[in-house]
């Protein structure tokens, strides 16, 4: 039989095909890199614009049509090659994710003719990481956006500088604490990290309908991030948090000595002392004498104390003050010694007669007694907010001689310096107004 004539019932292209399929049979990743190299080759010549001249050259004039057997075959060729041999058809490769749009917060710049805008550019180093403007920036420009339009510019200028620098504080100590966390990793740990995060991929995809394109859609909709940035995001967290529970939990315990010690300095929270809320009537007594016997006698009928204070022009309904109110009674509250007599034996609500001094006439009542209830640390509701502020407390505390370490650990530029670059590529994109 001629070599160049077709074998029945297959094409000249599935021949080939079938020929390049039992030469590498046994080796299907060679199977594989062929079929993605000739693809390659198809399309990279077919998929150039034509460019004009006389004579439009093919690729037969290159070629000796002896050996055209050995070309390539096309796509068609090869699915139907595959097919043939038992194989599915070869899939479409998926075309490049569109995240256009997705930086739109921080490249949407408003300029005017002639004004000078940078976009993004480096501002500094940490542990050898470059960290440019728009990582600094990105998170906060909605907000600066709004800021820009509702303040004047000064005080947005002062909110500006405040966000901008919290931001890159923030940024700088969460690269520099995510880089010692990788650091302290063992091997082990790290085949777990990648598990964790393999689940993390699953959950984050099948949450969203379980089609990975449709996923990292939602995910640039939702929280402006590929796939591929929400799983370094959450790796960041995973192994912050772990490198906190090493270093910064175990210090937040809190003993049952701690409980007595916080439970004594707060004595006065948990067994308040009662108070008394004393009102009084201060008038001078010349010229007023037909008014005073009025309002003795309205007291006198029981008409409200404050009533008749507002009647002498007294503020606030005639209320005096509140005094703590200790064991021995009203006989011991902190005031003048002459009032005291004349409250002796007044009961909530009661208000006594009038009494001069001087050229004043008073009246002195007890408005209100309260007696709080007092809360011992028997109480198990006691010892657990104390429990809960003292970890707080200690956790704090721990958390700042931490951050401190790893600042002074870390290689990282000037922050100050890095600062005033970001602010001023912050400023640039906001001009006065």
């Amino acid at each position: 039989m001629d070599a160049g004539a077709p074998r029945s019932g297959r094409s000249p292209s599935i021949g080939r095909a079938a020929r390049y399929y039992r030469i590498v049979t046994r080796e299907p990743l060679i199977l594989a890199a062929l079929i993605a190299g000739s693809l390659a080759l198809v399309s990279g010549c077919g998929g150039h614009d034509h460019v004009p001249s006389a004579h439009q050259l093919s690729l037969a004039e290159f070629s000796d049509a002896a050996q055209q057997w050995q070309a390539p075959p096309d796509d068609a060729a090869i699915n139907e090659a595959l097919i043939a041999s038992g194989f599915g058809p070869r899939p479409t490769p998926p075309e490049p994710f569109d995240r256009s749009g997705a930086d739109d917060a921080f490249f949407t710049v408003d300029a005017q003719m002639g004004q000078r805008v940078v976009v993004d550019s480096l501002i500094g180093q940490v542990n050898g990481r470059p960290i440019y403007a728009d990582e600094v920036l990105s998170p906060i420009m909605d907000r600066l956006q709004a800021e820009y339009l509702e303040l004047p510019y000064a005080s947005f200028r002062q909110r500006l500088i405040t966000l901008v620098m919290d931001q890159l504080n923030a940024v700088v100590l969460n690269e520099l604490i995510v880089a010692e966390a990788r650091a302290g990793l063992s091997s082990d740990e790290q085949t777990g990290l990648l598990g964790v995060m393999n689940m993390i991929r699953e959950q984050a995809v099948g949450k969203r309908g379980g089609v990975l394109r449709e996923a990292e859609r939602q995910l640039l909709e939702e929280e402006g991030k590929t796939i591929d940035e929400y799983l370094e995001s959450e790796q960041q967290k995973l192994l912050i948090s772990e490198l906190l529970q090493r270093r910064v939990s175990p210090r937040s315990i809190v003993t049952w000595r701690d409980i007595e010690r916080s439970y004594r300095k707060r004595i006065r929270e948990f067994q308040p002392e009662a108070t008394v809320a004393l009102g009084r009537i201060r008038v001078r007594t010349d010229g007023n004498q037909e008014s005073i016997a009025l309002w003795q006698k309205e007291l006198n009928q029981g008409e409200p104390f404050d009533v008749v204070a507002d009647q002498a022009g007294m503020p606030d309904a005639g209320l005096w003050e509140t005094f703590r109110l200790p064991k021995g009674g009203l006989a011991d509250i902190e005031i003048a010694e002459f009032y005291k007599q004349h409250l002796e034996g007044l009961e909530p609500g009661e208000t006594s007669q009038s009494f001069q001094r001087g050229s004043w006439t008073y009246w002195v009542s007890v408005l209100e007694i309260s007696r709080p209830d007092v809360q011992t640390l028997d109480d198990a509701e006691v010892q657990q907010q104390l429990q809960r502020d003292l970890a707080a407390q200690h956790h704090g505390e721990a958390e700042g001689e931490f951050i401190q370490q790893v600042l002074q650990r870390g290689i990282f530029d000037d922050i100050q310096i890095m600062s005033q670059r970001a602010v001023l590529i912050a400023a640039s994109r906001f001009p006065p107004r």
